[in-house]
């Protein structure tokens, strides 16, 4: 609980820092279908969505076939269903909503299924009692992380709250409240629900709760039953495509998961495909552009993914692409030490994150890149590849492109061929080094190092791909299965890397390798290995 609580003060700290001295200011009253409940948020407030929760994989291995299961920390699971929604604001302030429904229950496994879970918060030892007030302390302790003490009945907006309780906690700018709508008519008991407000900077605490009370907790309403269904809801994305599809495994549970991950901001949107899942903030415009783009690209894309690098395991995944239109908020979700990214694949995660950029030949290249480390995350059962063959075919597919038919072509990158024969001393000399580099090796050094680096495994890959094939009594053709079954077998890449190179006769390849790129490259410019 404290892991999760110290992720919500990298924030707020941070924003304190810059932010002293501002004070909370509160937007218009906005009803919220999902949640229920009409309610102000801070002014000029930005959305902040859980991120999915971190997955660990477990591999069930048979005579032929490889199966993942992945399983989560029962406490993220947990927060991801009983948080609403979140928002900040550029003052550093940031309101929390949570639903109290579910106790956070220890079953004592460090990791759960996603199934496992949601069979613990169906049985009745996780339903909050509503009469049971310290049920609803257990809760919010659980949310927070932190130690709080006596709630303090408040007597305010007793037309639209039966129940209000303030939680004193031990940080003076944090406000905690725990409140139960007044039931209208014959209608269900409506649930508790948990509002929590971290100020940025508060040097009256009293004057804090006092506006606070006055400004958003005597503002809370339930809607009319003739607007109920209307208000602040994620817009689902719908683009019209020559080859549009029914989705696919529509109630797999990365899209729920998804779904419900924005569902009540009206300022982000969702677009559903066959195999992905797609979330953002973009304006509806610009969005509805780059979908139709991808819809239109990636399934040819995965198409030719999988045949070049051939799948592992068969099983059915939902891929989730999550873009941001700022990128100082993009920096926010995936950490200050990616803050040299445009875009990456977050295999923890789960998650494709880009930025968006008005420069779209740059951002296709960076989505067609990750979007090749996520497919061979799920193609090889979150084994981890060697860094040359992860990162080659990375680059490889950054420079394809897709006809209006579909049909894939890869292309030369003009950049890192130059840099090859530029360098193609060193190239030679430095192959058996990358080939056993892992990857803090290869994303060592300095940004020009990286780039040659980035430039040999690609000029590796696109050779295996396209010049090899053509050779007559290649040595090589079998180096990428070999390491695909290595892969299989052994589930650890250092290993199997190891054992594929054992075979490989490192001078033949390096003669075949330059030879290749300082006289053969014309044969390959036209040769498609898709074909």
């Amino acid at each position: 609980m404290k892991l999760v609580r110290n992720r919500f003060f990298v924030f707020a700290v941070g924003c304190l820092l810059a932010s002293a001295g501002h004070s909370v200011e509160w937007g218009a009253v906005k009803n919220y279908p999902n949640i229920g409940l009409m309610f102000p948020t801070l002014r000029n407030a930005k959305a902040e969505p859980v991120p999915p929760p971190e997955a660990h994989s477990y591999l069930l291995v048979s005579t032929d076939t490889l199966t993942r299961e992945d399983v989560f920390e029962p406490y993220e699971l947990w927060f991801a269903l009983e948080c609403s929604a979140r928002w900040f604001d550029d003052a550093g302030n940031r309101l929390t909503l949570g639903r109290v429904a579910h106790r956070f229950l220890n079953s004592g496994d460090t990791f759960v299924s996603r199934q496992s879970f949601t069979m613990l918060m169906t049985s009745a030892s996780a339903q909050v009692n509503a009469r049971d007030i310290d049920h609803i302390g257990e809760w919010i302790a659980d949310f927070t992380g932190l130690e709080i003490g006596e709630p303090e009945k408040v007597k305010l907006n007793a037309f639209t709250l039966d129940d209000l309780l303030f939680f004193p906690c031990e940080e003076p700018e944090t406000l905690i409240y725990a409140f139960c709508p007044r039931r209208i008519g014959n209608a269900s008991n409506p649930d508790w629900f948990c509002v929590i407000l971290e100020a940025a900077a508060a040097p009256d605490p009293d004057a804090l709760r006092a506006e606070f009370e006055e400004k958003f907790i005597a503002k809370v309403a339930l809607p009319s039953r003739t607007s109920k269904d209307e208000g602040a809801t994620v817009e689902e994305l719908a683009v019209a495509t020559r080859d549009a599809r029914p989705v696919d495994l529509p109630d797999h549970p990365v899209r729920v998961e998804a779904r419900k991950s924005i569902e009540n901001y009206d300022t982000w949107w969702i677009a559903e495909t066959e195999g992905y899942v797609i979330l953002s903030d973009l304006d509806s415009a610009t969005g509805k552009a780059f979908v139709t783009d991808l819809q239109d690209t990636m399934p040819a894309l995965k198409a030719a993914f999988m045949k070049l690098v051939p799948p592992l395991t068969r099983e059915p995944d939902i891929s989730v692409i999550r873009i941001f239109r700022d990128r100082a908020d993009y920096l926010r979700y995936v950490g200050s030490d990616q803050s040299w990214t445009g875009g990456l694949w977050m295999p923890a995660r789960r998650e494709l994150v880009l930025v968006h950029s008005a420069d779209t030949e740059a951002l296709m290249r960076t989505l067609r890149h990750e979007s090749f480390h996520q497919y061979l995350s799920y193609a090889y059962c979150m084994i981890a590849a060697p860094p040359w063959m992860n990162e080659g075919h990375a680059c490889l597919f950054e420079n394809a492109s897709v006809s209006s038919k579909g049909k894939v072509t890869l292309e030369e990158d003009a950049r890192r061929v130059a840099l090859l024969l530029d360098n193609m001393e060193a190239v030679l000399e430095a192959l058996p080094d990358l080939f056993n580099a892992n990857y803090a090796d290869f994303y060592g050094g300095a940004s020009d190092q990286r780039q040659l680096k980035y430039a040999m495994a690609w000029g590796i890959i696109y050779y295996l791909q396209k010049g090899a094939p053509q050779e007559r009594n290649t040595p090589f053709k079998d180096l990428l299965p070999d390491l695909a079954q290595a892969l299989s077998e052994i589930r650890r890449y250092p290993l199997a890397n190891e054992q594929v190179l054992e075979t490989l006769k490192m001078p033949s390849f390096k003669s075949n390798f330059s030879e290749f790129w300082l006289r053969r490259r014309a044969s390959a410019i036209q040769f498609n290995p898709l074909d």
